[in-house]
């Protein structure tokens, strides 16, 4: 054997025994460190469902799993599932009441790493007046509405409001918004016509378009007030001057008219009479 061989067989040899003896070390080190614990996406390696619903679903709880499940992988044997898995009420005590029903958290929110997504409609229908108590209690009152449930207009998903031309289309006045319609017609108790000076012309206008043009067009006092200023509190309610103007003029001088209207001429645009 020559000398270059004898080098070149001694070096692998020694390379050979270096390097098992560090697979060896290697080895042995690995008992010797402290487990890390797993960040979100080693979880989710095996737990794949749960990170794709936190993060395209997860609202709120869109967190690293860490902050819910703070002993690291803890499914061991010997511990009971609340030692397992976090308690709703840990961050959230008890927003609905403390009520059995109420507590129980994923009877409605059925999924907890989707917790608004997973919203039940036909789980939540019994349970609406616990949180709207002021909506359900308007709803006893006799109305178009009441004979329907909160998820025919609320359907979908919890929290969808609909607007009001999914059922009514356009009734009386160019559609603006649902909250133009719910000015006069207060949505669960729809048979409670409101009026008030924040009611503007325009909404009256749809079913009595002359007066409102009138109104719009005229320049004297009475076409600075809106129509619900004098047909006030009801639909339909009609005012006489004297409500306002008491009598300003002698009882000699009116001998020779029937009203007010022979001379000041329509009340909605107060231009004198032939």
């Amino acid at each position: 054997m020559t000398i270059r061989a004898t080098v070149f067989t001694t070096l692998f040899l020694l390379a050979t025994t270096l390097s098992s003896a560090g697979i060896a070390n290697a080895e042995d080190d690995v008992f010797s460190q402290s487990i890390a614990p797993m960040t979100t996406l080693e979880c989710a390696r095996c737990h794949e469902q749960v990170f794709t619903d936190l993060r395209d679903q997860g609202g709120a709880h869109k967190m690293v799993c860490r902050d819910c499940h703070e002993t690291f992988h803890n499914f061991s044997k010997q511990l009971t599932w609340q030692q397992r898995v976090p308690a709703c009420s840990d961050c959230h005590d008890y927003p609905h009441g403390e009520s059995a029903i109420m507590s129980a958290c994923l009877t409605c929110h059925s999924n907890a790493h989707a917790p608004v997504a997973s919203l039940n409609l036909n789980t939540l229908e019994p349970l609406c007046h616990q949180c709207h108590q002021q909506p359900a209690e308007e709803m006893t009152q006799p109305s178009a509405h009441s004979d329907m449930t909160c998820s025919e207009c609320h359907q979908d998903r919890h929290g969808y409001l609909p607007k009001c031309t999914e059922c009514h289309e356009e009734p009386h006045s160019p559609f603006i918004s649902s909250k133009a319609c719910m000015q006069c017609h207060p949505v669960h108790h729809v048979s409670d016509l409101l009026y008030s000076d924040a009611i503007d012309n325009s909404a009256c206008g749809g079913c009595h378009e002359e007066p409102a043009t009138e109104l719009k067009q005229g320049h004297l006092a009475h076409s600075l007030l809106n129509c619900t200023f004098c047909h006030a509190e009801e639909h339909g309610a009609m005012t006489t001057c004297n409500d306002c103007h008491d009598t300003p003029h002698s009882a000699e001088m009116l001998e020779g008219f029937r009203d007010c209207n022979d001379c000041h001429g329509n009340p909605h645009n107060l231009l004198p009479g032939s």
